[in-house]
């Protein structure tokens, strides 16, 4: 068999494509760390050490690390009073949208004259009420990942849209 100089040209070409591939191919799998893989079916619930990386020991079962799961928070006004001497129930830290939300309604109905609604849903944040101090209008309810930036958004807009100084009456978060 001859070979051309052209065909010598070719293969180093050839070998180093082949390692590039190679090397971009190999990545991280579901946001797992460097020797750990992706646990728990279609939507990943942890990541696992790669067996073999300890030693050799296979009896024991891998150390799982569970991903964050979501917690809801919700806020419930009594309606059809002013502002001042309503009733508001809050709820935090529930693993399902619809105990946030019974659990406001429950914390709400037990200081109303007036029957109490839903009026604010969240997850995995913060959030924060701020009233006006002197009565007003209207309350400014705002979210974050932050309690303090939640609280510096609600007393920054609450004292805009009433002309006056306002104060938080609750913050809280679901993380």
């Amino acid at each position: 068999m001859i070979i051309t100089k052209h065909q010598i040209f070719k293969f180093p070409i050839f070998i180093g494509l082949l390692i590039f591939l190679g090397i971009s191919y190999s990545h991280a799998e579901g946001n797992c760390p460097s020797g750990y893989y992706p646990v728990g079916g279609q939507g990943v619930q942890g990541c696992a050490p790669i067996p073999g990386g300890g030693g050799g020991n296979y009896n024991q079962s891998p150390a799982l690390y569970p991903m964050a799961e979501n917690l809801w928070g919700a806020i419930a006004e009594e309606k059809g009073r002013e502002l001042k001497g309503r009733s508001v129930g809050f709820s935090k830290n529930h693993k399902a949208k619809d105990e946030a939300q019974a659990d406001a309604l429950k914390a709400c109905q037990q200081h109303a004259v007036q029957k109490c609604e839903l009026t604010h849903t969240y997850k995995n944040g913060c959030v924060a009420v701020a009233d006006p101090i002197n009565g007003g209008q209207k309350s400014e309810i705002k979210y974050n990942v932050s309690e303090d930036k939640a609280k510096d958004a609600a007393l920054l807009f609450c004292s805009l849209s009433n002309q006056q100084s306002c104060r938080i009456v609750y913050s809280g978060c679901s993380l």
